[in-house]
């Protein structure tokens, strides 16, 4: 997979942040906006390093049954369901703030990694999984010797 430096996704998480920073949250709402802490998609962040990457994905209040994880060698798809409790599902509420139902989101990775060394947890309402890089998408260098022909 080639890195050219550029991330699409990085474009929207930085208009997300200005927009976050311009208004309160109350006054998208008020205008017929939406909270933007209840988007249909987990928030995630991608960490690299030499050997594996790293993702944390924030997704309170799911059952891990009702959660899928699909890795392949060049992206994660993350699906699931946030249920309401059935003990609340018909009631009238006066704040409905927390975010139910399904959701997709699909995280490309910066290089190529082992699906079948993958590793996934949940804890505390986030989701910690770990995935090595292949050998090929591991970056190796090496200094050259430069041949002077004078």
């Amino acid at each position: 997979m080639h890195d050219s430096g550029w991330n699409p996704f990085a474009e929207f998480s930085r208009l997300r942040d200005q927009v976050r920073n311009t208004f309160p949250e109350d006054a998208l709402v008020q205008f017929g906006g939406f909270p933007l802490n209840r988007l249909p998609v987990p928030s995630v962040d991608v960490h690299e390093n030499e050997k594996e990457i790293l993702i944390s994905a924030e997704i309170p209040g799911i059952d891990p049954a009702d959660l899928d994880v699909t890795v392949d060698e060049t992206k994660v798809i993350l699906r699931g369901e946030v249920k309401r409790a059935a003990n609340l599902e018909n009631k009238d509420y006066r704040t409905a703030e927390r975010r139910y139902g399904g959701f997709t989101r699909t995280i490309p990775l910066p290089v190529e990694v082992t699906p079948d060394e993958a590793w996934a947890e949940y804890k505390n309402g986030v989701l910690e999984i770990r995935l090595n890089k292949s050998e090929h998408g591991r970056v190796r260098s090496r200094k050259l010797k430069i041949n002077n022909t004078h």
